[in-house]
């Protein structure tokens, strides 16, 4: 690709949730490369300040470490407030917050763990951010993910799994096919905001919580195949330094790691709209209210 292909990130705003280790990181650094300001939202003060330490150094133009819980609802409504306090003006914002859990944990907010942490919090974010993402002209939003199979979509009649027994992939995999739905649904409700949103599949990758003990054998062992988070990272970092998004990239998933190539989610009409209503109403019952949705 040649220069023109790309913008220039100088003086541009990224907000990083779950950007101080991994893929998220990875990522972060090459923006900062570039002269990118970066927030980088998380959970420990040490990790986060050693994470800016390092973006100082590779030329990123201001760097911040916003503490905070991205488990629970409030918690993420605080995160954006505070990223909003850091920048009015957002330029893109990446989710990459990841944790390993091998049975069936709920939230403080009573919600299933990877349900909270990989889908609903993550859109709250998104619908809390869309009007500062919009303010750019040309917000944009990656979802770390992976590619799903259709198989393993929740039952979205039991998102809580209060029916129905509970299962690693179904849980932690499947829930990727939930932002998918959003994505999609998205499409029809934000077309007419300057926003865009992807969906980046990764393969595995050599990473900490890949190695954490609560995950699953199986993959635990991918990870001697896995790749580096340098690597999984790039069309994160693509997608961001991109000059333009065609129209029909607006709102999409890329499905294969190794190609910088979009495709329109392809997710039951109907289960999209119900996933958005419920989205909203969860919110809603926690005592955060998204006007956006």
């Amino acid at each position: 690709m040649s220069s023109a292909t790309f913008r220039s990130l100088q003086g541009k705003h990224f907000a990083f949730f779950g950007g101080t280790a991994g893929i998220g990181f990875a990522a972060a650094q090459a923006l900062a490369a570039e002269g990118a300001s970066i927030a980088l939202i998380g959970r420990s003060q040490s990790t986060g300040q050693s994470a800016v330490s390092t973006l100082k150094s590779a030329g990123a133009g201001e760097v911040a470490f916003l503490e905070g819980d991205l488990s629970t609802l409030k918690g993420g409504q605080a995160a954006a407030a505070k990223v909003q306090a850091w920048s009015p003006v957002l330029d893109g914002v990446v989710h990459s917050a990841l944790t390993a859990c091998n049975e069936k944990r709920m939230t403080a907010d009573g919600l299933e763990f990877y349900y909270a942490m990989q889908y609903q919090v993550r859109i709250t974010i998104d619908s809390l951010l869309r009007d500062n993402l919009a303010a750019s002209g040309d917000g944009r939003i990656v979802h770390l993910a992976g590619p799903a199979p259709k198989m393993l979509t929740p039952n979205l009649n039991d998102l809580q799994y209060e029916k129905t027994s509970w299962g690693f992939y179904k849980a932690c995999i499947g829930t990727h096919n939930l932002f998918f739905m959003f994505i999609q649904e998205a499409r029809l409700r934000w077309q007419q905001q300057a926003i865009s949103i992807a969906a980046v599949c990764v393969s595995s990758t050599k990473t900490k919580m890949q190695l954490d003990p609560s995950m699953p054998l199986l993959m635990r062992l991918s990870n001697y195949f896995a790749v580096t988070p340098e690597v999984s990272a790039q069309n994160i970092i693509t997608y961001m330094r991109w000059r333009k998004i065609e129209e029909k990239d607006r709102f999409g998933i890329f499905w294969d790691y190794k190609k910088s190539q979009i495709s329109e989610p392809q997710q039951p009409e109907q289960s999209a709209r119900q996933l958005w209503s419920y989205t909203k109403q969860i919110a809603a019952m926690k005592g955060v209210v998204l006007d956006a949705m």
